[in-house]
């Protein structure tokens, strides 16, 4: 049965780790020989590629997939930039508290 795998930095790949999804860490100068690995291994029917290593992974990896249906990739865009590269990632995560059980926590 085809499993399914996430690509994605260590920063995030902790975040899908709780969720109990498969995870393969990477950097962008790897994701792209990863991902072809992946597809090639037969062993995955979606896999889950982070925009910021792989901005386009339908488009690079085309010679890869050329007579595959399968895996589908599915592109998400990195935490990065949910909330941009200069603003405050805490503040975007107290926001997103906030938004979720309507009040803020604070941790010390």
């Amino acid at each position: 049965m085809p499993k399914m795998v996430v690509l994605t930095d260590s920063e995030t790949a902790t975040g899908f780790r709780l969720a109990g999804v498969e995870v393969r860490e990477t950097t962008a100068d790897e994701a792209q020989s990863l991902l072809n690995e992946v597809i090639l291994s037969d062993s995955y029917g979606l896999v889950v590629v982070d925009e910021g290593l792989i901005p386009d992974p339908h488009l690079s990896s085309e010679r890869a997939m050329r007579g595959r249906s399968l895996p589908v990739l599915l592109s998400v865009p990195g935490l990065g930039a949910a909330f941009g590269e200069e603003a405050d990632a805490t503040a975007y995560m107290k926001r997103l508290v906030r938004d979720a059980i309507g009040f803020d926590v604070r941790m010390e």
